[in-house]
């Protein structure tokens, strides 16, 4: 049943905000968009979706948040798989091909508010010069479920990042990182020569 209603309430709200989408994706839920019209949301083929509390259960799950600010430009790729994430766009992230983001995920490309205690604390808070930087996420990485990813963070082909990880300084490629701050753990070479 999920499906049924999933898909075309989410295929409304898709052309609601202007998202470029092909019309082969599965829908779990219903995810929240907030797409401004001077920014972008891309998805490629065969997106994936598991948004809210009755969809993929794993805990602490929430409904899919998507928001693109002005400028900004969100673009997923193809045959990606998603449960519970918040992906927030003011400048890029891009998602590549064949990628998995685990449950509770969260993506920010901007730090929302001045590091200037002056401008932060002021009435009303000015937002002027708060600094963002893109996210680039390459194919076939897989996000292990409730990790942050901050802005300025690339994550190379085929790495995994741990679950419950805090990711602000690049991941190369084929490598396995975890933890607070995130940190290198293993190249991913044992994980892709294991025999049966």
């Amino acid at each position: 049943m999920a499906r049924l209603y999933s898909w075309p309430v989410t295929w409304f709200k898709f052309h609601l905000n202007g998202v470029k989408f092909h019309s082969d994706f599965i829908g779990f839920g219903i995810p929240i968009l907030d797409v401004n019209l001077k920014g972008s949301f891309t998805i490629g083929k065969k997106f994936l979706f598991n948004s809210g509390k009755y969809h993929a259960m794993g805990g602490r799950q929430q409904q899919c948040y998507f928001v693109v600010a002005k400028g900004g430009q969100l673009i997923i790729g193809n045959n990606v798989r998603v449960t519970s994430v918040a992906l927030i766009c003011h400048n890029k992230i891009s998602v590549g091909n064949n990628v998995m983001i685990g449950i509770n995920t969260v993506i920010y490309d901007t730090d929302f508010h001045s590091l200037n205690p002056q401008m932060r604390n002021s009435i009303p808070e000015r937002v002027v010069g708060v600094k963002s930087k893109p996210v680039i996420i390459h194919d076939g990485a897989f996000i292990g479920g409730h990790t942050t990813i901050l802005k300025g963070v690339t994550i190379g082909k085929n790495s995994i990042v741990g679950a419950g990880s805090v990711v602000f300084h690049d991941i190369p490629a084929e490598q396995v990182w975890a933890g607070n701050p995130a940190q290198y753990v293993r190249d991913t070479y044992s994980y892709n020569h294991v025999t049966a």
